[in-house]
């Protein structure tokens, strides 16, 4: 009775994935309907949790909303980390959460965070925090020409060869240029954000082994 009790549960809170992100976006069910070429009533299914799309349908579905996916699937594998989180909680309960996170991070992904926080670039990483952080409250747009800057100056001090750090952890640069053409996009959409998947083979044969 139990186990059936867990999958009952664990049903809900994946029916909520689809619900509760249409919500967010500000999409009704016939727009969805429409974007992903199927009826009204299998978008209702899937929110009422009666079935479920597969795993391609599923990624369709954030790329319609132009959202990312990660914080609603995080909040249905682990709820008590995930679920609702906000800056105000307790500094265990954030800890906890970070902690999982980093620790489930690639092995490139974990690189490039300790280049941000420890390498000689020059910048200290609470700066870098607060440029992060000011940058996710800009609109899209706003955000678009920022990473279209950086993308431009970095390709450009590659060639003359005068990047500050040339023999450190180098960013993907085909992934930057996906994103920057992913966000453009949704800003001609009117979206509100944006999503580009990733897969861990992208980061290298050495992360295959981490994951």
């Amino acid at each position: 009775m139990a186990r059936h009790d867990e999958g009952e549960e664990r049903r809900k809170r994946f029916a909520q994935v689809w619900s509760l992100s249409r919500q967010d976006a500000g999409r009704t069910q016939e727009e969805m309907a429409k974007g992903l070429g199927i009826s009204k009533k299998t978008v209702q299914n899937w929110e009422n949790g009666v079935t479920f799309p597969d795993l391609y349908t599923g990624c369709e579905w954030f790329r319609v909303l132009g959202m990312n996916p990660l914080p609603y699937y995080l909040a249905y594998l682990f709820p008590d980390f995930f679920d609702g989180i906000d800056p105000e909680d307790e500094d265990e309960t954030i800890g906890e959460a970070l902690n999982f996170l980093v620790q489930n991070l690639s092995a490139r992904e974990k690189r490039e965070l300790l280049y941000l926080m420890a390498g000689r670039h020059g910048s200290p990483w609470y700066s870098l925090l607060q440029l992060f952080t000011a940058h996710c409250h800009l609109s899209m747009k706003s955000r678009v020409a920022v990473a279209n800057q950086v993308l431009q100056s970095y390709e450009m001090e590659q060639e003359l060869n005068e990047l500050v750090c040339p023999r450190n952890v180098a960013p993907d640069i085909t992934l930057l240029k996906d994103s920057v053409e992913q966000a453009k996009k949704s800003v001609l959409k009117r979206t509100k954000g944006y999503t580009t998947i990733v897969t861990r083979q992208k980061f290298g044969a050495n992360d295959e082994k981490n994951t």
